[in-house]
């Protein structure tokens, strides 16, 4: 599902990642994992095209990044739902909207949208939420909307960059349930993440990195 061939990226001449090889299969929940800098945000941005790797070859679900044309690339994304540190949602939209968005760019019948929306608020807990405005939420809640718009396109791919930096002990935990019932449905669930407590006892692979470069690989 995801397959890197010895990768690097360049930014100047700083080594983001240097020669990194790994496979996350299809189904399968992993982390990725290391300091700040140690290029966690770099390898997810590759997997979802934001960034392109200077070296080695990429596979994201049958795509070869290298011969991906141009026109290809929201094919591409719509395979892949991404959970941001930052949120990214809109605070003149209502959760419904944001969480709705992606589904109206592919120009989705407005019944079906409503249809998919609610399920995927419901599986976030929040589907009595679906008319307030992004800051009448706590933290948690603006998370867990954002999974719900990661989700809401049915991705066979889920990335997430440090989804629990922001929140507190007990609102991690519930986050870290949320992607285990995720990918227990079948979606390939893969996690950037400094918070040992994430994948502490969870029995998934841990990639670490260090100065961008893949210095081991474990079982929690």
């Amino acid at each position: 599902m995801i397959h890197f061939n010895d990768v690097s990226k360049f930014y100047e001449n700083n080594a983001a990642l240097r020669n990194v090889t790994f496979s996350i299969e299809k189904g399968e929940m992993a982390f990725v994992t290391g300091p700040s800098g140690s290029g966690k945000s770099t390898l997810l941005k590759i997997i979802y095209f934001s960034e392109k790797p200077d070296q080695g070859s990429v596979n994201i679900a049958g795509w070869e990044l290298s011969k991906l044309k141009e026109s290809s690339i929201p094919f591409l994304r719509r395979n892949i739902g991404v959970v941001f540190q930052d949120f990214r949602l809109l605070d003149n939209r209502n959760v419904f909207d944001n969480v709705a968005m992606t589904l109206r760019i592919r120009g989705i019948d407005e019944e079906e949208v409503k249809d998919r929306v609610m399920d995927a608020l419901k599986i976030v807990n929040l589907r009595h939420k679906s008319d307030s405005f992004p800051r009448m939420l706590s933290g948690g809640e603006q998370q867990r909307i954002v999974i719900a718009r990661a989700i809401v396109g049915e991705p066979t791919i889920l990335l997430a960059d440090e989804p629990t930096g922001n929140l507190d002990a007990d609102t991690a935990a519930g986050i870290a349930r949320m992607f285990k019932d995720i990918n227990a449905k079948g979606t390939t669930v893969f996690v950037a993440t400094h918070n040992k407590e994430l994948y502490r006892n969870t029995g998934r692979r841990i990639l670490r990195l260090d100065s961008g470069n893949l210095a081991g690989e474990e079982l929690s």
